[in-house]
């Protein structure tokens, strides 16, 4: 995380620099530009923290700070270089393209154009904090708002400044996007969430960790006497090698008759102290009430419906199932339903299961700390 402090010494050291600079040369154009270097400065550091937080819970960029501002940002700094008193020589005769615009305006324009194409082809929808719109429809409106903007600016200034590359570039890309990704394909389609697609994955799953039987292995012994009246004889032998593993349907067999393990309970007192709950804590950027149901029947524990039942959280992603049917998973399956992670012999064993009401403690805590 991105300290407070160093954010204020930024904010305070540039505008220093510009009010310097600018007394000294008698403009206030070089005071806005210190300032909005120390802005982009500020600015850029966020997005690496973000973008760190988001690849740290293995989430979509989907968010409109990662979709409207980077492009915007880039938009403005590109139209500034032909204003700015630093670094604002032209590097290209008959366009402008100078080094303010390579290192200020350049990279955020790139990655507003990646963040657009993923509206098309990636996302399904976009955040705005605690709501959502469809991404491609989104998309389309930014894609036109950028378009209209760079148009109205050309109109404006085309007597006063030479044409920007970036823009240029800018327009062409965007009219790509449109042309290729946005009206003549179709966006990814999140599949439903059915009792047919939750077979299927299923499958999937089992066949993974279902070991392959081995091949026959003929071996054959050629015997030849040396007596002519005798013929030579042939002798083939079939043998088939058993796999050490057992099946998962032995393995089920099996685990009937087996004595059930006594498992370890953990109570989670209500403690203000979030450390403390945090390995209860489910891997996600934004948690939601989703979040927090089980991996298997969907369902948010309660009582007194699932009293005694327990609720087991993968070690991996942090997800909650039922215990009952977290152990019925295990004898079919070693990885994690929902992240398809190992899950540790030892954690299969001897899962640490938590009661529904201290869970329910937990689930509560996280919520109220959201709102």
């Amino acid at each position: 995380m991105v300290k407070k402090k160093v954010l204020r010494i930024i904010a305070i050291i540039f505008p220093i620099i510009g009010l310097i600079h600018g007394l000294i040369s008698y403009s206030s154009t070089i005071f806005f530009t210190w300032l909005l270097i120390g802005l982009w400065i500020i600015f850029t550091m966020k997005i690496f923290e973000n973008i760190k937080r988001h690849r740290e819970f293995n989430s979509p960029h989907n968010t409109a700070f990662f979709v409207i501002l980077p492009l915007f940002i880039g938009i403005f700094y590109s139209i500034w270089g032909s204003f700015t008193g630093l670094l604002g020589e032209s590097l290209i005769g008959g366009v402008y393209f100078s080094l303010w615009s390579l290192i200020f305006a350049f990279p955020f324009i790139m990655y507003g154009l990646y963040s657009l194409y993923r509206c098309f082809k990636k996302y399904n929808v976009i955040y705005f904090g605690k709501k959502s719109v469809k991404a491609r429809m989104l998309g389309y409106i930014l894609s036109f708002s950028v378009l209209i903007l760079i148009i109205a600016y050309w109109i404006t200034f085309y007597n006063f400044t030479l044409l920007d590359l970036n823009l240029l570039l800018l327009f062409i890309a965007i009219v790509l996007i449109l042309i290729v990704f946005g009206f003549t394909s179709t966006g990814s389609s999140i599949p439903t969430l059915t009792r047919d697609y939750i077979a299927e994955r299923t499958r999937r799953i089992n066949n993974l960790t279902t070991p392959s039987t081995q091949r026959q292995r003929v071996h054959t012994t050629r015997t030849t006497n040396t007596s002519p009246s005798t013929r030579t004889t042939t002798r083939t032998t079939r043998s088939r090698t058993q796999s050490s593993r057992t099946t998962p349907t032995s393995h089920r067999q099996t685990a009937r008759t087996r004595t059930t393990n006594t498992t370890r309970t953990t109570r989670v007192k209500p403690t203000s102290k979030v450390r403390d709950l945090n390995k209860y804590k489910p891997r996600a950027s934004y948690l939601t009430v989703d979040d927090f149901k089980c991996i298997f029947c969907f369902n948010l524990p309660k009582l007194p419906g699932d009293r005694g039942r327990g609720i087991v959280v993968c070690p991996n992603c942090r997800y909650p199932a039922h215990a009952d049917e977290f152990k019925d998973w295990m004898r079919t399956s070693n990885l994690c339903s929902r992240c398809s992670a190992v899950i540790p012999s030892g954690f299969r064993r001897n899962p640490r299961i938590v009661s529904v009401k201290n869970y329910l403690i937990i689930y509560r805590h996280f919520l109220k700390k959201k709102r």
